[in-house]
């Protein structure tokens, strides 16, 4: 992973962002970051700093909205029967229960239709018909679709209702023939076009009952952050306004239930505690769930459709999990990841959890991906991309090949027939790579401020005035260079770590796992965001750890540290070397791409390559996604390549089950100072038995390099042993000697597997 920093300000610039700094009232260096973000004016920063609803822009200015608010009171004057017609994600949830409300203030009692993803996206003519069959309709107001659906407005009209579509989804070149209101039509006065479906509804609804509408905005700030919205101009007022809804004296009675105890509730308690909520009963089947939930008045009713909505939640994951990997065994299998864009689909799969996995394997090929689930009689695919390719014009390359097909630049949805699948693949990966779309394949991660000192309390807080974070507004990201670091839990047996660096105490959530990585003695660049905590009257300023990422220009520094892990990864591995296709050194070609991963034992070996282009770790994980990488001395192969080339021999061969390559490199010189001896083990025994119970014992190479030890892969080997037969355990940096029976050294799988190299 690459680090991109914010770049260098010109002099003229600096003195820009002086004048800024000056005239709002704000420290430089917030005033830079703000500057960096497009947020460039004194008019600007002033505009950003103080959301509100002062800044909301008036409804009427959108087409079709004047006109819906006098057919709507038609509606009213005549009691005439009013429909509407939402959809299944939070959006068109939150759209069809503030439009509700509104309408009732106004004196319309609405009826109300979720459908459900099997019913599929839009008007559904059948669905309207099965549902109220008794019933005459006068009217439809669509939230959050319609925009699309030019054909079942016309079946509409011709039964006599009349139709009211607002949407904020792209429009297609012919609109349907009734009132429609979206922002993104163009030729209206409206100046801003990125609404979510919500907000276009309460648009709507403001210029039906005026600030009357204003006290549903929890509803239109909910909707924007779970469809994720750019947070800027009205989006970042409308999200700042429902956010004082939200923490106002008493919480709306269905948000209540999906709440655990916040104190506070941000743009980050939206989209990570409510929204996967609202949106697990669409996803599971039961979308009414939520719309049940929101408008409800009864509390044994909402509660109990509360639950149900938290079980999905949970349901939803698991069921994501077993796709996200049924996924990835297909990609592999079928050289899925050779393409452009990766195209994979099942019959097996529920179409609901595709855009979760789809964001997933984003996230593991840094490619775009569309994950396709079948449905009545075609597969139904959610794609999802890379900030720098426009999905939605990708599948519009392809546009014969699909039944229909919607959204935006980053996410979209679209139908394509059984047969077209395959053909649908082929074309919009050739309309990428002949239109020079690729992605950039190495991942990068964009850093606001890199620090060399102390982070300050006045910069945390000014960041604070930049709430609501979201898409778009990013909250920012700073850096600090450090070398070794001990971390430690922050309490007995808490999964939780902390340490300190020169720029903050930093948190790290669940990090056991990052001990090892911080305590290397090689340069590493810690991400990390601000946070401003008050814990009985007492405020604190703390870092929170995003990424670790390692500069190795050089693994000469990590030669023991890397002998370590292979005596580590040698223990309990069983790999048949038959599967090993042996190749000569000279003939590897290393190059970026997807699905190899390159493996190098020896630091020794490191200059015989030509490794430009490709991505280098030391550690690595399942998280990290299966793009071409070297490795330097892993301790396992994570899942989801298809070849592994060792580019030297390595002490063992690590389960997988990849295509093996192994060059004819030999390793076998990083045991010539080890040796098997039983009285040189003895030796070992007695430092580390004078030794044990001793604190910071971080780990053995640091403790060989402390004392002096010479032979310091001799005390690796024979510490990795003793371990594996229980002598010894270190535990939150402690040295302890166990109280272990006699062992004898051939019961070591270590120790048995050195003899046999050693011969």
């Amino acid at each position: 992973m690459k680090v991109v920093y914010q770049p260098q300000l010109l002099n003229e610039e600096k003195l820009v962002v002086n004048q800024i700094s000056n005239a709002c009232g704000i420290s430089f260096d917030t005033a830079r970051l703000l500057f960096c973000r497009g947020v460039d004016t004194e008019e600007k920063v002033k505009r950003f700093l103080n959301p509100g609803k002062k800044w909301f822009n008036n409804p009427t200015l959108m087409s079709g909205v004047i006109d819906a608010v006098e057919r709507i009171s038609l509606a009213r004057l005549k009691k005439e029967t009013v429909l509407i017609y939402g959809d299944y994600d939070a959006d068109g949830i939150c759209a069809t229960s503030l439009t509700y409300f509104c309408l009732k203030e106004f004196g319309i009692d609405a009826l109300t239709l979720i459908p459900e993803r099997v019913d599929g996206y839009g008007l559904n003519v059948e669905l309207i018909e099965k549902t109220f069959p008794n019933q005459k309709i006068d009217l439809i107001i669509t939230v959050d679709c319609g925009i699309s659906d030019k054909d079942k407005v016309e079946i509409l009209k011709n039964n006599g209702i009349d139709v009211i579509v607002t949407d904020h989804h792209i429009p297609p070149e012919i609109l349907p023939d009734c009132i429609t209101i979206n922002p993104k039509i163009s030729g209206q006065s409206y100046p801003f076009d990125k609404l979510c479906g919500a907000g276009v509804a309460y648009k709507l609804c403001s210029a039906l009952i005026g600030e009357n509408a204003d006290k549903f905005l929890d509803f239109v700030a909910l909707a924007t952050v779970a469809d994720s919205m750019d947070l800027v101009e009205e989006n970042r007022d409308i999200v700042f306004e429902g956010l004082k809804v939200f923490n106002g004296k008493k919480i709306k009675l269905p948000f209540s239930y999906l709440l655990p105890a916040f104190k506070k509730i941000n743009s980050q308690t939206l989209a990570y505690s409510i929204a996967p909520k609202v949106n697990a009963g669409g996803r599971m089947g039961d979308a009414k769930c939520a719309l049940d939930l929101f408008l409800s008045t009864n509390a044994k009713n909402a509660y109990e459709c509360a639950v149900k909505l938290i079980n999905y939640n949970i349901e939803r994951q698991t069921e994501c999990e077993n796709i996200y990997a049924n996924a990835k065994e297909l990609i592999v299998k079928n050289n899925l990841d050779d393409y452009e864009v990766i195209v994979v689909a099942s019959k097996d799969w529920k179409i609901g959890l595709t855009g979760i996995v789809a964001s997933k394997l984003v996230e593991d090929y840094n490619k775009p991906v569309i994950v396709f689930a079948y449905q009545k009689d075609c597969f139904k695919g959610s794609a999802r991309s890379l900030d720098n390719l426009d999905i939605f014009d990708v599948i519009n390359s392809a546009k014969h090949l699909t039944v229909d097909f919607g959204g935006h630049s980053g996410a979209a949805g679209v139908s394509v027939k059984e047969e077209n699948i395959n053909a649908f693949r082929e074309e919009i990966s050739k309309y990428v790579s002949s239109n020079n779309l690729i992605c950039k394949l190495e991942k990068e991660i964009f850093v606001d401020v890199l620090l060399d000192g102390e982070l300050s309390m006045q910069f945390a807080n000014e960041i604070e005035l930049m709430e609501p974070f979201g898409v778009a507004n990013k909250k920012p990201l700073f850096a600090v260079k450090e070398k070794s670091i001990i971390s430690k839990p922050l309490k007995e047996n808490s999964p939780h770590y902390a340490f300190n660096t020169k720029a903050v105490q930093m948190l790290d959530f669940n990090g056991e796992k990052n001990v090892y990585n911080l305590s290397l003695p090689t340069e590493k660049t810690l991400v990390f965001e601000s946070n401003i905590s008050v814990f009985n009257g007492k405020t604190s300023l703390k870092g929170y750890l995003k990424k670790i990422i390692t500069d190795y220009n050089c693994f000469n520094d990590l030669k023991y540290h890397a002998f370590y892990q292979q005596l580590l990864a040698i223990t309990g591995q069983d790999f048949n070397n038959e599967k090993v296709n042996f190749i000569r050194y000279k003939d590897v070609e290393i190059k970026p791409g997807v699905g190899t991963l390159y493996v190098l034992s020896n630091a020794d070996n490191f200059d015989k390559f030509d490794l430009c282009g490709i991505e280098k770790y030391y550690l690595i994980d399942d998280s990290q996604n299966c793009t071409n990488k070297l490795i330097f001395a892993p301790q396992f192969i994570p899942k989801g390549y298809k070849n592994v080339v060792y580019l030297d021999k390595p002490l063992a061969f690590l389960q997988t089950s990849a295509n093996v390559f192994c060059t004819d490199l030999n390793v076998d010189e990083l045991l010539k100072n080890v040796s098997v001896d039983r009285d040189e083990m003895a030796k070992c025994y007695s430092v580390l038995l004078s030794s044990f119970e001793i604190e910071d014992f971080n780990d053995i190479v640091s403790f060989c390099e402390k004392n002096n030890i010479q032979n310091i892969e001799q005390m690796i080997f024979a510490f990795v042993v003793f371990n594996e037969l229980g002598f010894f355990a270190v535990k939150n940096g402690i040295l302890y000697r166990l109280p272990a029976p006699k062992n004898a050294l051939t019961n070591s799988t270590l120790y048995c597997k050195i003899s046999n190299i050693k011969g």
